[in-house]
């Protein structure tokens, strides 16, 4: 299923499983947002019959989501953390065309790609957590994120070709791979790669008593 134009790396999850409570609390926030997107839809779509009857159970799931995740917080004895600003939503969004028909198609693309990076992530974090609840937890959010995705691309199917839908969606996997390999590392889902150590090259400095 994984079409994605760059992959998350290993040491990725490593580094935020370093602070499950932080990345918790920041998923969490995801699934409001998540919810938040798919009622925008409708909301602006509430003619799209097709679109309506399969996003709505959509907007449910997510916040059933949110309630597991925050009972989780919650039993280790924490709260969720404030929300923060997605640098990784906000630069998808620029990336996606203006005017009602164009936007459609790639709010649902965007829609779709953010689940599939999170079902990558979330595939990551299940193989590398050593905590049995949260590996569980992991298993589990990645299975929805892998229904969510086909869900976005039935939706799309009903109302343009695929050819268009390729075509564009070719188009924001290679703009969704350029923002998210460039961001910062943080301890959030759609954070970017850790940065590689700096080392020293033997070569780069003359020794004592050589000319320079």
């Amino acid at each position: 299923m994984l079409r994605l134009d760059w992959r998350t790396p290993d040491s990725w999850a490593t580094a935020v499983l370093a602070d499950p409570l932080a990345l918790l609390s920041d998923h969490a926030h995801c699934e409001l947002k998540a919810a938040s997107a798919v009622q925008s839809l409708i909301v602006t779509y509430p003619d799209r019959q097709a679109l309506v009857q399969k996003l709505g159970p959509m907007a449910v799931e997510e916040m059933q989501h949110f309630n597991q995740v925050v009972e989780v917080v919650a039993g280790r004895g924490h709260s969720l953390r404030a929300a923060r600003p997605s640098p990784y939503a906000e630069g998808l969004g620029k990336a996606a065309r203006q005017g009602r028909q164009h936007l459609m198609l790639d709010r649902l693309l965007v829609a779709g790609l953010i689940e599939e990076r999170s079902y990558e992530r979330f595939e990551l974090l299940a193989e590398h957590a050593e905590d049995g609840e949260l590996k569980h937890l992991y298993r589990d959010l990645m299975v929805s994120e892998a229904r969510h995705r086909r869900l976005f691309a039935l939706v799309a199917r009903n109302y343009y070709s695929r050819a268009e839908i390729e075509k564009r969606e070719g188009e924001l996997r290679a703009a969704e791979a350029a923002v998210i390999s460039a961001l910062p590392f943080e301890v959030r889902m759609h954070s970017g790669p850790v940065p590689m150590p700096v080392h020293d090259d033997p070569n780069s400095h003359a020794g004592v008593g050589e000319c320079a």
